[in-house]
């Protein structure tokens, strides 16, 4: 979602029936060759690897692990969470856009049951869905909202995800909030990632099974797939004790980040902690069969979730399944099934390798867009190593740096600068010519917009309060540079326009 993250403590043991390493010295994950190294020393190198992206990207808390078809193989968890206790296997994180291949599950059980079908059209169980018009909404069936080819855009996350106060609608109150976006072509047409899809199928499931999503999603998916400690709204995040997130404020990482979407357990707001993760990754290794014997989804819906999605009418490939990402990374993560996610102060990672019969699973309380990829590049080198490959270069926060830093300083510097103009206007107005007024004032105006070129259409598009809540150092300095460019423009103006009285003494006169 928008603009898409310390103090190590010694790793936390796990149950005795989990095998697990010794805890290893940090050294560079390149001291084991992936290729040649046994199980124990790849989980080393891979221990190290993540460690050293905790220090790089300032991550206070971490815990991942690697998953076989029967549960945890490896797991690790250090740092501390968002109210400095240790992190554990058992403390809880949000998973972001992890929820969707959860949440897709779900929406498969409703196909399996009968209660839907993919080709559904969604007025057919929301008649109020009127996206783009009755006539294109007339068009979108369950299979586009899947795969995110329904026509909507990328921002139209905006218009309805993320609402944290207890007054929040449910789904169904928010699809209104949709019939005014303008779609990017027919349904099935254009491939865009939106979490407004997933927020839709919530309210078709709901109309459904006349419940709420979470509390289906629980009896379908999380309880049969051993995900008993799973968050899926407010009431459960309140029971788990869930602690905020760090966001970073000019560098340092700050637990700021609080709250949780009731309603928005399908697009980015279920959680739980590692063990809870590390079943759903088992349950999809077994190709969807409960550790119990039973079932929660066939193998042939499994594998359906996992085939790319084509665009019609050309059948170009999207790289997108029903709720899973699939492939579109580099050898030997090729054949991956994967998704990542990340909401507030939160992200997580969920790498499937189908062809070692391996999954990785990553959890963070840390995450700011303009550091995304520097804070996910843990979860993707992870797994490298775990593939036999080596990780990526490392992958840089100057990014964020850059954009913090340099608006703070024009903030910093517009604050002065009205400063002065206030002093300047209290003062007696000195003999000026007209040009140079003009000059100047011209000057100061420019700078003082050039806050506000940037700040109307980022506001724009995603609101003040999304704004704030995904990039808060970013929007405080935006703002307050926009205020003092403001207030900077408005003294400048009546300092040029004003002239001098004609007792003042003009330069250079005798003074009696």
């Amino acid at each position: 979602m928008v603009i898409a993250s310390l103090c190590l403590l010694p790793a936390v043991p796990v149950t005795p029936a989990v095998a697990v390493t010794p805890a290893v010295a940090v050294t560079p994950a390149v001291a084991v060759s992936p290729a040649v190294a046994q199980p124990g020393d790849r989980y080393a190198a891979i221990d190290a690897y993540v460690r050293q992206r905790m220090r790089a990207t300032q991550v206070p808390g971490l815990s991942y692990a690697v998953v076989g078809p029967e549960g945890p193989l490896h797991q690790r968890s250090w740092g501390v969470d968002g109210r400095g206790r240790p992190i554990t296997a058992g403390t809880p994180f949000l998973w972001g856009s992890v929820s969707k291949p959860i949440a897709a599950t779900g929406i498969m059980t409703l196909v399996e049951s009968g209660k839907i079908r993919l080709n559904d059209k969604v007025i057919d169980h929301l008649p109020g869905f009127r996206f783009g018009g009755a006539t294109h909404a007339s068009q979108v069936a369950i299979r586009h909202l899947l795969d995110h080819t329904s026509g909507l855009p990328e921002s139209a996350t905006f218009e309805v995800t993320d609402c944290l106060a207890p007054t929040c609608p449910p789904p169904a109150g928010r699809i209104g909030d949709l019939d005014e976006v303008t779609p990017l072509g027919p349904p099935g047409s254009t491939y865009a990632y939106t979490s407004a899809n997933y927020l839709v199928l919530a309210a078709v499931a709901e109309s459904v099974t006349g419940r709420p999503f979470p509390g289906y999603l629980r009896d379908a998916v999380l309880d049969p797939a051993g995900m008993r400690g799973a968050i899926a709204d407010a009431a459960s995040a309140r029971e788990r004790d869930l602690p905020p997130g760090h966001q970073l404020l000019w560098g340092v990482p700050s637990s700021i980040a609080d709250g949780v979407d009731t309603h928005g357990a399908a697009y980015g707001y279920l959680g739980g902690d590692l063990n809870d993760l590390s079943a759903f990754a088992s349950l999809q290794l077994r190709s969807g069969q409960r550790a119990d014997g039973g079932t929660v989804l066939t193998s042939d819906s499994v594998r359906l979730m996992r085939e790319k999605g084509r665009l019609q009418p050309g059948g170009t490939a999207t790289g997108y399944g029903l709720g899973w990402r699939v492939g579109g990374l580099e050898a030997p993560l090729d054949g991956a099934i994967w998704h990542t996610g990340a909401t507030f102060g939160y992200s997580a990672t969920l790498i499937l390798l189908p062809q070692h019969d391996l999954a990785l699973v990553l959890q963070q309380n840390l995450h700011g867009l303009l550091h995304d990829g520097a804070v996910m590049q843990a979860g993707f080198g992870a797994a490298r190593l775990l593939a036999g490959a080596q990780p990526p270069a490392d992958a840089s926060t100057l990014g964020y740096h850059l954009t913090t830093w340099s608006l703070t300083t024009l903030a910093l510097g517009l604050i002065l600068a009205a400063g002065r103009s206030a002093v300047l206007l209290r003062r007696p107005p000195r003999p000026a010519s007209p040009l140079r007024r003009t000059t100047v004032a011209t000057a100061w105006s420019l700078a003082g917009a050039l806050p506000w070129i940037a700040l109307i259409p980022l506001a724009g598009e995603t609101g003040p309060r999304l704004l704030m809540m995904w990039l808060p150092d970013v929007s405080l300095a935006l703002y307050a540079a926009a205020a003092a460019g403001a207030f900077t423009v408005a003294l400048r103006l009546a300092l040029a326009l004003r002239t001098p009285s004609s007792d003042q003494p003009r330069p250079g006169a005798n003074r009696h």
